[in-house]
């Protein structure tokens, strides 16, 4: 199959050209590599040295001394005398390498370039300190959009067409029962690429399947140093089951068998390996909003129906709300603009809206909607936010002032 570029790579292309180290994190079987190694064919193969850190051998050329450690860089770069790129996959495996980096920053940039992926922030912010403030660039790699779904599906007609501005002629209006079709399928089994390839349903299970048995929990594991992770797995089930929906971390320590404190560390383990996001209320510190509990998505809907055992047809389910819904907001954290400052927001008498971003003074509600049926009521929120923005999300859009379909990425 040809390469199918990727969203990220137009954002990371004229960070090559800096100084910095670059790392690129993001799940396990995300597509870090294969972004990589395009980046390889981009700079020139004679350029670029790859080193996967999961080897042994090459996990060991990092932990020599710095000088033995440039010494095998040029060996292995061979004739070439211009800047090497230096590629290295899963770094959260090398250790301590801030000091290293540091050093390859401040006194052999204009030699070598480091491109690094890694599944674990929490590692990579351990293991790279704050020496490298000023010395780092990090970008996340998601699972696939849904853009980027359409394309890997070959769906040339409507892909180029979902960021277009909306208006009564867009071309992708006459085009809602494809569209809602695929959105479905990304939907159900998710956006991790080798899953979005196969064509059977049984081997789309198989693979989401291994990616969390052999990637998701035994990553988990290695980084917890955990003997035993049943209950883990069953934290990880709840929270699959409870996509959207307030989180009591006492009431889930409790269900679990599992101390507070251990729950915190769960959670903190969990989304700083791309597994799961947490999202918190969003508020001005008014005396009749809530303030402390969180809600939990995750981060590719394949693997949280994978965790719930269900790859029922989406309008068969009674989850397909908490579905939509958890899609959305992972459009919104495509958009680091609306990330910097992202809530769900919700009153002490009950009256809620889904999403809150606000970027520069400017605050935007998103209600989201599974069908045209329900309507969306913002008339509470405006009272406490008059000048907000305010949009309805639907799943079956159908073009209408003040309305935004699931498929879009939101603008802030």
């Amino acid at each position: 199959m040809a390469y199918i570029e990727r969203e990220l790579e137009k954002k990371i292309i004229p960070l090559l050209e800096g100084k910095r180290g670059l790392f690129i994190l993001g799940a396990r079987q995300v597509g870090k590599t294969t972004l990589l190694k395009r980046l390889m064919n981009l700079v020139g193969r004679e350029k670029s040295l790859y080193y996967d850190l999961e080897i042994p051998s090459n996990l060991a050329i990092f932990s020599r001394p710095i000088e033995a450690m440039v010494a095998r860089l040029r060996l292995d770069r061979g004739q070439n005398t211009e800047r090497t790129f230096v590629f290295l996959d899963e770094v959260q495996y090398a250790g301590d390498l801030s000091k290293t980096l540091k050093i390859m920053v401040d006194h052999y940039s204009e030699e070598f370039k480091f491109v690094m992926t890694g599944s674990s922030a929490l590692q990579i912010k351990h293991n790279f300190s704050e020496s490298l403030v000023g010395r780092k660039e990090i970008m996340v790699l998601h699972p696939l959009s849904f853009a980027e779904f359409c394309l890997f599906k070959g769906e040339d007609k409507i892909a180029p067409y979902l960021n277009l501005p909306l208006s009564e002629n867009n071309p992708l209006l006459t085009l809602t029962d494809r569209l809602e079709a695929l959105l479905g399928e990304y939907i159900i089994y998710g956006g991790f690429p080798e899953v979005v390839n196969q064509s059977g349903k049984k081997r789309k299970i198989e693979l989401l399947n291994d990616i969390v048995s052999s990637y998701v929990l035994k990553d988990i594991k290695h980084i917890l140093r955990l003997e035993k992770i049943q209950e883990l797995n069953k934290m990880i089930a709840l929270l699959a089951r409870s996509i959207g929906k307030e989180i009591n971390i006492s009431e889930l320590s409790r269900n679990v068998g599992l101390h507070r404190e251990t729950v915190d560390k769960y959670l903190i383990t969990l989304e700083e390996s791309f597994i799961i996001s947490i999202l918190r209320p969003f508020t001005s510190n008014l005396e009749k909003e809530l303030r402390k509990m969180p809600k939990i998505y995750l981060t590719d809907t394949g693997i949280r129906n994978m965790l719930s055992n269900n790859f029922s047809e989406l309008d068969t389910r009674a989850d397909r709300g908490e579905l939509v819904e958890n899609i959305f907001y992972l459009n919104l954290l495509r958009n680091k603009e609306l990330t910097a400052s992202l809530g769900y927001w919700k009153t002490k008498g009950g009256k809620e809206v889904d999403f809150v971003a606000e970027d520069g003074g400017k605050i935007h509600a998103y209600e989201v909607k599974y069908s045209q049926a329900k309507a969306s009521d913002f008339s509470s929120f405006k009272q406490s936010y008059p000048q907000a923005g305010c949009s309805t999300v639907r799943f079956n859009y159908r073009y209408k002032h003040g309305e935004l379909p699931l498929w879009q990425i939101p603008q802030p």
